[in-house]
């Protein structure tokens, strides 16, 4: 794999005695949408927020974009290329959607308000809510709430963009709104790494898995290969469990 985006190598994260992640290297290109998927407490929360250092890792290194993380002084710069779309959508409730998208524009990358509403409101129609910029978060849907967390991120124009169980705390309704967007953006040719138990879009848009065990990457696989042929029997028993239920 040449010049990719990410690059991790023999990471690990403690807590305490707990190893959370241990060993863990992976080179992820540029343009690529992977899935990580593994049971609860396998590590894969903690290393997308190793990856734009929401953590901070003990052993190995993360590279983006050819710069150490571990070296890294200006963590507000990393993070504007890097958005992350969180579980429980993390909104300011006490300002419109549309302030939302733009707040980080503005402060982050000194944006002209006015430039900084145009871009927003182009992306709040590119995900479907461009009639709810005047409202609050709490005036919308889970659905809604979600696709302006992901507009947010995009505002930033960044060049990777980390999905962490992104439906999880969703209505079934409302999850298809969300994965829409997300369909969109990979086909779009967004850099994207999705940790979801959503095996459906999995098969339909991952181009690669990761599977995750106890802190470590057990399988790594194009997406036709993983569900056809898994090779680890970990990775095989926790394929049945999901697809038994879809």
């Amino acid at each position: 794999m040449s010049d990719p985006l990410v690059s991790i190598r023999n990471l690990g994260l403690r807590y305490g005695t707990f190893r959370a992640l241990e060993d863990v290297s992976a080179d992820f290109s540029r343009g690529t949408c992977i899935v990580i998927c593994g049971p609860s407490g396998s590590g894969k929360s903690s290393l997308l927020r190793c990856i734009n250092r929401l953590e901070e890792f003990q052993d190995g290194d993360v590279v983006f974009d050819g710069a150490s993380l571990r070296a890294c002084r200006d963590l507000p710069r990393l993070r504007s290329e890097i958005g992350m779309v969180f579980q429980h959508f993390e909104l300011y409730p006490h300002l419109s959607v549309l302030d939302n998208v733009t707040l980080a524009p503005r402060i982050a990358k000194g944006k002209p308000r006015q430039e900084a509403e145009e871009t927003a409101r182009r992306l709040l129609d590119r995900v479907g809510i461009g009639d709810q910029a005047g409202k609050f978060p709490g005036e919308l849907s889970g659905g809604q709430q979600q696709r302006a967390a992901i507009a947010r991120a995009l505002a930033l124009e960044p060049k990777l963009m980390l999905f962490d169980e992104p439906t999880s705390a969703l209505d079934p309704e409302m999850i298809a709104e969300v994965l829409r967007v997300m369909r969109d953006l990979a086909r779009n040719g967004m850099t994207m790494l999705v940790v979801t138990h959503e095996m459906a879009f999995a098969r339909e848009v991952a181009d690669e898995i990761v599977f995750m065990d106890k802190g470590r990457i057990v399988e790594r696989a194009e997406t036709a290969r993983f569900f056809s042929a898994p090779t680890a029997p970990r990775a095989r028993e926790f394929l049945d469990r999901i697809l038994h239920r879809l």
